[in-house]
């Protein structure tokens, strides 16, 4: 029987030993089996390092590597990417839990819609205590996605699966400068080369709280000119400028 191919999984972790233990139990216990994940401690001051390299004594395919220094969050992400192997791509969060079939149903997904370059899941949203606040409502149809393509409003960046062998070398490369929308600018990067989908299940269990990422988007409307006005020039993303901002018109 064929083996199926190589899902990689990058995980950037900062001071998250507290959550830690169970991300990587939801992770090494996937019913997906072919899979490597890829931690880069970005230098926490916490236990972080210890229990990485407790897990990678059980199980081989967790890979692990530390900053020399503190660099934040996305040179851990461009330093993740270039040590995957995987033909796909699937991002996480250390204080998240993904639910042991995600992989799986995400793989099903894009081998089944070639079409696809990109594939989330609807998500719970939970406290630091792990109770339940929240449910994700997320576009699941490409055009709905299109029209609003940001991190938290259409798509959670972590629960995304990426089909590599789309997209040109290199292109998934985060930029510095892009904070606080540092995901939603490799959504638009991604755009060109395929469709995006949500399957309807949940498949994942998120720390944050939902309103959030509209209080983000207020904090910081210049930045998001800014990405849309790059995505039209670079990206040629084409929609409409009014939907752009649909979740601050439906929020107001």
């Amino acid at each position: 029987m064929k083996e199926k191919p190589l899902i990689t999984v990058i995980l950037p972790v900062r001071n998250c030993a507290e959550t830690l233990a169970d991300c990587l139990f939801s992770l090494l216990k996937q019913s997906y089996e072919n899979l490597e994940i890829i931690a880069i401690d970005d230098f926490s001051i916490d236990n972080s390092m210890a229990i990485l390299r407790s897990f990678k004594r059980k199980d081989k395919r967790l890979r692990i590597y530390k900053n020399v220094k503190s660099y934040g969050l996305a040179v851990t992400l461009n330093r993740l990417i270039k040590k995957t192997k995987g033909s796909f791509i699937a991002f996480m969060d250390p204080a998240d839990i993904s639910k042991l079939e995600r992989l799986a149903k995400q793989y099903r997904f894009l081998v089944k819609n070639p079409e696809f370059v990109a594939v989330g899941s609807q998500c719970t949203f939970i406290s630091e205590t792990g109770k339940k606040i929240g449910k994700s409502n997320f576009p699941m149809e490409n055009s709905a996605i299109y029209q609003n393509p940001l991190h938290g409003i259409s798509m959670q960046f972590e629960t995304v699966l990426i089909n590599k062998l789309m997209l040109p070398k290199d292109i998934l490369r985060f930029n510095i400068g892009s904070n606080p929308f540092i995901y939603s600018d490799i959504f638009m990067k991604i755009i060109p080369y395929g469709k995006f989908a949500n399957l309807p299940q949940v498949l994942h269990y998120h720390r944050n709280h939902p309103k959030t990422y509209i209080s983000e988007i207020r904090s910081n409307i210049l930045s998001l000119i800014k990405l849309l006005i790059k995505s039209k020039a670079l990206y040629d993303y084409q929609a409409p400028i009014r939907s752009f901002f649909t979740p601050l018109i439906k929020s107001a």
